[in-house]
């Protein structure tokens, strides 16, 4: 028996984007059963073939009919709403798409305004806002579809539409899909091209742009051609995503119909700055023999996880050997008291080697402790000024569970980055151990940084509740990435495609973020792992490279990027210092040496079990800087030497 398809539903505009989302929904093997729409207030109701339910949601029905010609009712001031978050050129059109795609339409008004305009939406300050009306919309569907897991949309760059979307998808337990998210704009129109859309330009609003070029497919090689010249002389965007101009397809793979618009039905509407857009007096869909929707996105080419960059570094690297045995790790499982480290830099509060005070019975009651702890020793500073943790685990095993005690902590829509790793050395009667930042400054509140929670090609999604990156005082923190396919979530297997593919995604958050200055750690589980993260890791900045007992997903490498923003008006760096020696204080004497040297705050010192327990390590310390201990298993330089102890500086 075929494996059922998850379904979902497709928010559609009636523009390129949306609907090309849909058919990479259909690609990755779901089955859209329901569109959704948000329109501008009309000056009528629907006609009474169609149903409205209480709520305000219109259900519109394929229709049977060789043509169909009904429009949706006449906004009630302009097709053009001023909204930040949907397309409206062209809403009486979309009534027809329920006819051409053989799908059931949900449409609703938007009532809303734009009245939360952060990128960061939070949903109680967002009172009237227009966001909400899709709130409402997917509640009506998903009483109509309850077994609807997914919501697509056509986000390319727009964090604004992107974040909104995911703030009613996680209201509602939906996952969702935005298939576009970071894709470059030449693939998008080539990918139209390739699934032979016809989508109309419809609004122009750019310059070089002019109302000859209404009504021209954008999927049409001249026509993209034209565009490419536009970016070349004035920098436009070609896929629009500037506002230069917007589309609508009426016709594409697969539909049981394509929407006809006579030319003296269509009526130009200037605006000023020589922006233009089309009305619409009358339209028909001609009917035809469609296709089942499995068929409708075979033209799409199987996407490439790999940028070209990564490709050809994959290529370059030798395959591992079969697996082996991870080295083995002394652990003393110290029970000495071990007291946090409180450091106050400029603007930053560290917190290191935080564990519970006492033993417990439960991870629950563990992590309940450890959190009252740390809400007492940050304050007068909430727990949502803090913007990275690193949070070590005895077992792996354990990781579901404490995500979902931990989300609790941070109902933000930007969280702290987050690196979660098991290791050895915990100390005994303990499994949680937990390192904090926090911006203590006086602009801690407009908080800066990357939350995606929706599937794309781009990165992982977020598995669980923390940020991509998150901005500290100039320093970008970012939360470990390990190689999952961004479409999927699924690992992939082999070890040189676990260490660049990692990689490709902490450097794909770095470049969306704006970060220079750039190093990292390599987590990895076993030793035959360190030559591929030696060969992977070609780039300028420092690397070290650390053993841990386990992974999230089962992985085999992790990475754990610094950076620095490009914004930030002080130049920093980060080093990395190892250390040869025989004894904890030999190595603790050496390092604050060579750390005073550096002229670093910032020092984490990762510390191989066999060397000594984190407790004896601090006892040791004698240099300044906010210093943290890691305990690792193993520690190896970036040439994929042995070390006996490492650590990374941030100065500046």
């Amino acid at each position: 028996m075929p494996q059922q398809r998850p379904e979902a539903i497709a928010l559609i505009s009636g523009g390129k984007d949306s609907l090309l989302s849909l058919y990479h929904a259909i690609a990755n093997g779901y089955n859209v059963v329901a569109l959704g729409n948000l329109h501008p207030p009309t000056s009528a109701a629907p006609s009474a073939t169609y149903t409205t339910d209480e709520s305000g949601t219109t259900l519109y029905l394929p229709s049977s009919s060789s043509t169909t010609a009904a429009l949706g009712p006449a906004a009630t001031t302009s097709d053009e709403l001023d909204s930040y978050m949907y397309q409206t050129i062209g809403h009486t059109l979309l009534p027809l798409y329920a006819t051409c795609l053989n799908l059931p339409l949900y449409r609703r008004a938007i009532l809303g305004g734009s009245v939360n305009t952060t990128l960061d939406y939070r949903v109680n300050e967002g009172d009237g806002d227009e966001t909400e009306d899709l709130t409402q919309l997917l509640r009506s569907v998903m009483e109509r579809h309850p077994n609807v897991v997914a919501v697509t949309s056509g986000a390319i760059l727009s964090t604004y539409q992107r974040t909104r979307i995911e703030s009613v998808c996680s209201r509602l337990g939906l996952m969702s899909l935005a298939f576009l998210w970071q894709m470059q704009q030449e693939d998008v129109l080539m990918q139209l091209s390739t699934l032979e859309f016809d989508a109309k330009i419809v609004k122009v609003a750019a310059l070089g742009l002019n109302e000859e070029w209404l009504w021209g497919n954008v999927a049409d090689a001249k026509v993209r051609a034209r565009l490419q010249s536009l970016k070349e002389r004035w920098g436009i965007n070609v896929a629009g995503e500037g506002g230069e101009y917007e589309t609508l397809v009426v016709d594409a793979p697969g539909w049981r119909g394509r929407i006809e618009v006579p030319e003296e039905a269509r009526v130009v509407v200037k605006e000023g700055g020589g922006a233009a857009w089309v009305g619409f007096k009358e339209a028909v869909v001609v009917n035809r023999k469609g296709r089942g929707q499995e068929e409708w996105a075979h033209k799409l080419l199987e996407n490439n996880i790999f940028d070209p960059e990564f490709q050809a570094l994959l290529e370059s690297l030798p395959d591992s050997k079969p697996p082996a045995p991870g080295t083995e790790a002394a652990n003393d499982d110290d029970d000495t008291q071990l007291s946090p480290r409180i450091i106050t830099t400029q603007n930053t509060i560290h917190i290191s080697n935080l564990v519970s005070p006492l033993p417990t019975a439960s991870l629950a009651e563990e992590l309940t402790a450890i959190f009252t702890h740390l809400t007492t020793l940050i304050s007068p500073h909430p727990l949502t000024a803090i913007t990275s943790i690193t949070l070590l685990l005895r077992d792996m095993s354990s990781f579901t569970a404490i995500n979902t005690l931990y989300s609790p902590h941070f109902p933000l829509p930007l969280p702290p980055s987050r690196v979660c790793i098991s290791v050895p050395g915990l100390p005994r009667g303990r499994n949680i151990m937990l390192s904090a930042s926090l911006d203590s400054s006086a602009n801690a509140a407009a908080r800066k940084g990357l939350h995606v929670q929706s599937r794309s090609y781009w990165a992982p999604a977020n598995i669980g509740p923390y940020s991509q990156a998150v901005l500290n005082n100039g320093w970008w923190e970012v939360a470990g990435q390990i190689p999952l396919v961004p479409a999927s979530m699924q690992l992939v297997e082999r070890r040189r495609e676990q260490a660049t593919l990692a990689l490709q995604h902490l450097e794909r958050i770095w470049n969306v973020v704006g970060a220079t200055g750039k190093a990292a750690v390599a987590w990895v589980v076993c030793e035959a792992m360190v030559k591929i993260v030696v060969n992977t890791w070609q780039r300028e900045g420092p690397v070290m490279i650390v053993q841990a007992t386990a992974l999230p997903r089962g992985a085999e490498v992790e990475w754990v990027g610094f950076g620095v923003d490009t914004q930030c008006e002080e130049e920093g760096t980060v080093e990395m210092v190892f250390v040869d020696c025989t004894t904890a204080e030999e190595a603790a004497s050496e390092l604050a040496s060579k750390v005073m040297a550096t002229g670093g705050e910032v020092v984490i010192v990762y510390l191989p079990v066999c060397v000594a327990s984190v407790q004896a390590f601090l006892k040791c310390w004698k240099g300044d800087g906010a210093v943290g201990v890691v305990p690792v298993g193993v520690v190896w330089d970036g040439q994929g030497r042995r070390r006996t102890v490492g650590c990374v500086v941030k100065c500046g």
